[in-house]
C-alpha cells in the first residue's frame, strides 16, 4: 500500500528530474544510462529519485556550458559512478564554472578517468583557484594534448604551479603542449632549479621554453644556476632576451654568462635589454665586445646602456686602450663616433627639491613655535620677520646646493672623463684645441653638439 500511495510521486518526482537533465544537455542515451545507474546503485526509489534530483540541481549550479562537457565525458567514456560520485560533485560545485568546463572536457577528450577522478585532482580545489584563469585553460590543454594524465596531476607539479603564481602557470602548462617535454618538465631536477624564480621572471623563462621550444638548453642547470646569480630581476631580462631573440645558443654559451658574471649585475641587466630591444646578437655577443667587460664595469650601468646603444647602432665596437691612433686614421664611413655613450646627470633637478624641503621644515617649526595669534599687531611683525628669514633662508639654501651642485658636476666630469680616456674612448675639452675638425666645427665655427655632446664634452673620435 505504501509503495502504490507514494508511487505517483515519486514518478512525478524522477520525471521532473529527467526533463531537468534532458534541459540541461542530457542525450537520451546518457540520461538512460544515469538513470539505470541511479536506480542500481540505490537502496530504494525514493534513495533513486533523490539522487536524480541531486544531479539535476548539480548541473544548474555548475553552468550550461560545463553540463554539456558532463553529460558528453559520461558518454565518451561511460564511466557513469565515477562521475556521479559524491565526492566529483562536490569537487566541480567548489571551483568555479569556468574550471569545470574545462576539467569535463579534459575528461571526455582524454578519457583519463582514473587519473582524473584521483583524491589527489578532486582535493585539490585550492590549486585550482590559485591559478584561476588563463592558466586553468592552458593546464587542461595540456593534459589534453600531451594525454599525460598522470604525471601533470602528479601534487609535486600543482604545488610549483601553485608557488610561481598564475600567470606564470600559464606559460608553464603551455610550454607542454608546445614541446611536449613532459618528462623533462616535470622532472624533480627542473621542479627544484626553476623553483628560484619567481612571478614574472618564471613567466619570462617558461615563454622562453614556450617560444623556442629549446627545453634541453633552457634547462640545463648552468643556465638555472646563472639565473640564480643574476637575481630575479635580471634574469628576467636574459630569458627575455632569449625569448624575443630566440639565439638560445647564443646567448647561454659561457662566452656570454662568463661576460654577464664579470660586468656586474647592474650592467648586465641593461646588456640584456638592449639585446631584447635590438635584436642585434651578433654585434652585442662579439668577440670584441665580449673582450670589452673591464671598460664596461668600469664606466658603471648608465653609461654602459648608451655604449650597448651605440654598438648595436653601428656595428662596431670602441677600441680600448692602445688603439686610438688606428682608430683616427680610419674614414669617416668606418670611424665610430662613440655617441651618447654617456649622459651628464642632470643635478640641478635636485635643487628645487631643496628649496622645497628648507621652506617646509622652516615653516613646520614657525607653525610649532608661534604662541602669537596672526591676528594681532605683534603677530603680524612676527610674520613679517618670519617671511624675511624664510627669503633669507631661501638664498642660502640656493647658494649651498648650487655650490654643491657644480662640485658634483665637476666631480663626475673628472672621474669619468678619466676612466673613459684611459680605455681607449676618448673625451676631451674640444673648446680648448683648434677647432679645426671638419666632423664636429661646421663652416661657422659652430661645434655638432647634436652628434657629439658639448663642446666641453666632445667624443669625436676623430680630433
Amino acid at each position: 500500500m505504501s509503495r502504490e500511495r507514494h508511487g505517483p510521486s515519486l514518478d512525478r518526482e524522477q520525471e521532473n528530474a529527467c526533463h531537468r537533465l534532458t534541459r540541461a544537455g542530457c542525450d537520451p542515451r546518457t540520461l538512460h544510462r544515469i538513470v539505470s545507474h541511479a536506480t542500481e546503485a540505490s537502496r530504494s526509489p525514493e534513495a533513486g529519485a533523490a539522487r536524480l534530483a541531486q544531479l539535476a540541481s548539480f548541473t544548474r549550479q555548475i553552468g550550461g556550458r560545463a553540463a554539456r562537457d558532463y553529460f558528453r565525458a559520461i558518454r565518451e567514456t561511460n564511466a557513469v559512478a565515477e562521475l556521479t560520485d559524491p565526492r566529483l560533485l562536490a569537487f566541480a560545485r567548489s571551483v568555479s564554472q569556468h574550471t569545470a568546463e574545462w576539467y569535463f572536457w579534459a575528461l571526455w577528450g582524454t578519457r583519463a578517468v582514473r587519473e582524473l577522478t584521483d583524491p589527489r585532482v578532486l582535493e585539490a580545489v585550492d590549486f585550482f583557484r590559485s591559478i584561476e584563469g588563463p592558466a586553468t585553460v592552458e593546464y587542461f590543454l595540456a593534459i589534453r594534448e600531451t594525454r599525460a594524465a598522470g604525471k601533470l596531476t602528479d601534487p609535486r607539479v600543482m604545488k610549483f604551479a601553485q608557488a610561481i603564481g598564475g600567470d606564470a602557470a600559464a606559460e608553464y602548462f603551455g610550454s607542454f603542449w608546445e614541446t611536449n617535454a613532459v618528462d623533462t618538465l616535470t622532472s624533480e631536477r627542473v621542479l627544484s632549479l626553476a623553483s628560484i624564480l619567481k612571478g614574472d621572471t618564471a613567466k619570462q623563462y617558461f615563454l622562453a621554453i614556450r617560444e623556442t621550444k629549446a627545453v634541453a638548453e633552457l634547462t640545463n642547470p648552468r643556465v638555472l644556476g646563472f639565473a640564480d646569480l643574476l637575481g630575479n630581476r635580471n634574469a628576467e631580462e636574459f630569458f627575455r632576451a632569449v625569448r624575443t631573440t630566440r639565439a638560445v645558443a647564443e646567448l647561454t654559451s659561457d662566452r656570454v654568462t662568463v661576460f654577464a658574471e664579470v660586468i656586474g649585475k647592474a650592467c648586465a641587466r641593461e646588456y640584456f635589454r638592449v639585446i631584447s630591444s635590438t635584436k642585434k646578437v651578433p654585434e652585442l655577443t662579439s668577440e670584441r665586445l665580449l673582450r670589452a667587460s673591464p671598460v664596461i664595469r668600469a664606466i658603471g650601468s648608465d653609461a654602459a646602456l648608451d655604449y650597448f646603444l651605440a654598438v648595436a647602432a653601428t656595428g662596431v665596437v670602441p677600441t680600448p686602450e692602445g688603439a686610438t691612433d688606428a682608430r683616427v686614421s680610419k674614414s669617416a664611413d668606418t670611424s665610430v663616433p662613440v655617441l651618447t655613450l654617456l649622459d651628464l646627470p642632470k643635478y640641478g633637478r635636485y635643487q628645487p627639491v631643496a628649496l622645497l624641503g628648507a621652506s617646509a621644515v622652516f615653516w613646520w617649526g614657525v607653525w610649532q613655535s608661534s604662541a602669537a595669534s596672526l591676528g594681532s599687531s605683534l603677530g603680524l611683525i612676527g610674520l613679517a620677520a618670519a617671511v624675511g628669514a624664510w627669503a633669507a633662508l631661501l638664498y642660502g639654501v640656493h647658494l649651498l646646493s648650487g655650490a654643491i651642485i657644480d662640485r658634483s658636476s665637476e666631480e663626475f666630469v673628472r672621474r669619468r672623463r678619466r676612466l673613459l680616456n684611459e680605455h681607449g674612448i676618448r673625451w676631451h675639452d674640444c673648446l680648448d684645441g683648434d677647432r679645426q675638425c671638419p666632423r664636429c666645427w661646421d663652416s661657422a665655427h659652430t661645434h655638432r653638439d647634436d652628434q657629439f655632446d658639448y663642446g666641453r664634452f666632445c667624443r669625436c673620435t676623430t680630433c
